[in-house]
């Protein structure tokens, strides 16, 4: 901030002819040119048209780095998505089997999975309800939990037999959930009485008021997580459990779109049946002595109430009837059984596959 004459005279000073040569507008230079030239003291006309200058040329250097921060996180998500991807091709090679204790994206009664709602958190929300963890918008400070963009590329569905047999066939024994009565915005949602993470808990006591709807929770990469045992704010952090995969229990289909394209553009046949899967700090992909990841990789790039982990695309089979889906009624639907079902693509949290961050970065996708 300028505080005074002399110190905008010194700024001035400061500035080399070549620097003043830069100044786009002709008389501004001009008499930028002059003034540097003059041996005397500045009027104050000339005092002015310095203050001008030094505005120009330093919102000209703010204005270089404006922006940078998106384009940074999509340099960073194409390195940590080819990473992820080779690391978890890697793992299951070295230990035949993927990692278990994955994040469903999901909000799941404590008790019984239930009826399946394929869409964000309706309020109110019956309690033998399961539905997508947030979705509701990609907005900073609306909604929570994952984004409308990349909840939109899924459909909630209860696992039939066979895809939860490619599941557990390959190592994913238990997948993750977030309390569904921490996941609306309805005081009154009921649900039962449960133990989690060695603490007893009881839902609607627990989680069913306004301080603990899922747009408050202030670490929202950590829902899926074990609720911290005793105090008030345990409850407004992890907020999940873990369940043996199984059929009825939610799991998110990859909407594989007309054609199959949505399945194309991460390397997948167009009949290929994909779960969605995110990578958390529970998993034990993560943390272990032989894990490849310290912590869990996040996306940067997102509102605050947002989840931010990478998600695993796992391929369980092949669709033979057309509707997305592994169905025990359905002789043409082949699941990859047997310890053969793997990864096919990581996504970040905004549902971006790699070649689509790179084209990001690089400035070809508008």
């Amino acid at each position: 901030m300028i505080k005074n004459a002399k110190e905008v005279v010194a700024k001035f000073n400061a500035l080399d002819i070549k620097s003043v040569e830069c100044i786009e507008d002709k008389k501004l230079r001009k008499k930028a040119l002059r003034l540097k030239r003059k041996e005397g003291g500045f009027t104050l006309l000339e005092l002015l048209v310095v203050v001008a200058i030094l505005a120009i040329v330093g919102g000209a250097a703010i204005g270089s780095f404006g922006g940078q921060e998106t384009k940074a996180a999509q340099g960073t998500a194409t390195n940590v998505i080819a990473s992820i991807e080779s690391n978890l091709r890697y793992y299951q090679t070295a230990e035949k089997r993927l990692p278990d204790n994955l994040e469903s994206l999901a909000c799941r009664p404590l008790a019984a999975a239930g009826a399946i709602v394929n869409a964000a958190a309706p309020s109110p929300v019956l309690a033998a309800t399961s539905y997508k963890f947030g979705g509701i918008s990609d907005i900073s400070g609306i909604g929570g939990g994952i984004g409308a963009k990349l909840a939109g590329k899924f459909d909630l569905v209860a696992a039939d037999a066979k895809e939860a047999l490619a599941l557990t066939d390959v190592g994913v024994l238990n997948v993750r959930y977030a309390v569904a009565a921490a996941c609306d915005n309805d005081a009154t949602t009921v649900e039962n009485t449960a133990t989690i993470g060695g603490s007893t808990i009881t839902a609607a006591a627990d989680f069913g008021d306004a301080a603990h709807f899922l747009i408050n929770a202030d670490i929202p990469n950590h829902a899926f997580e074990d609720p911290q045992p005793n105090g008030a704010e345990w409850n407004n952090r992890g907020r999940g459990f873990s369940v043996p995969m199984a059929a009825l229990e939610p799991v998110m289909i990859w909407k594989r779109g007309d054609g199959g394209y949505n399945n194309k553009k991460v390397g997948a046949d167009e009949n290929a049946v994909l779960i969605g899967l995110g990578i958390g700090q529970a998993s034990d992909f993560i943390g272990g002595p032989d894990s490849p990841y310290a912590k869990a990789p996040f996306y940067g790039q997102i509102g605050k109430d947002k989840y931010a982990h990478y998600i695993a695309l796992i391929n369980v089979g092949t669709d033979g009837d057309a509707d997305g889906r592994l169905l025990t009624a359905t002789a043409t639907d082949v699941p990859l059984s047997g310890g053969k079902a793997y990864v096919q693509a990581i996504i970040d949290a905004r549902g971006d596959f790699l070649d689509e961050e790179i084209a990001e970065f690089s400035g070809q996708k508008g």
